[in-house]
């Protein structure tokens, strides 16, 4: 089956560190389908967001430690951002952050989405923990509904 290609006024950012286990699961979905991976939010993407019309971000969160069924993975719309930017600068945003900075700077920022997905080992290493890889379809079954809905 053909991937949905990226449109030229989206993107996908893939946030983590593809060396500490499934904090890596966001910059390789990103990668897979032509997106951009980073460590972390800076402000200095505000630039790369301004003239874009949808913004996808992925990224690992640490999922509850108790028995039973693996999460599933998350896309939640982000809130409209105001140009009104928070209290202090920092070098570490959350993607909310990141389109309030957007906003104030150029007028302006993307609609965006956060496709957040359940991790549980941040262990040195490129492996995802068997619980990640568990829900990997699904969370690549979110990242299509979102390339094709673009």
């Amino acid at each position: 089956m053909k991937r949905p290609a990226l449109q030229p006024d989206c993107l996908v950012i893939g946030i983590g560190n593809p060396l500490r286990g499934d904090d890596g699961v966001g910059t390789l979905l990103a990668e897979q389908v032509g997106g951009r991976s980073v460590h972390q939010l800076t402000p200095e993407l505000a630039a790369d967001l301004a003239p874009l019309q949808r913004v996808l971000f992925i990224d690992a969160w640490l999922a509850p430690q108790q028995p039973g069924p693996v999460p599933q993975p998350r896309l939640d719309p982000l809130p409209a951002v105001t140009p009104g930017v928070g209290s202090g600068a920092s070098h570490h945003l959350d993607p909310a952050q990141l389109l309030a900075i957007t906003a104030a700077l150029y007028g302006r920022a993307p609609s965006a989405f956060w496709l957040r997905i359940p991790a549980h080992s941040f262990s040195h290493g490129r492996d995802f923990s068997h619980r990640l890889k568990a829900s990997l379809p699904a969370a690549r079954r979110l990242l299509r509904r979102w390339l094709v809905d673009a």
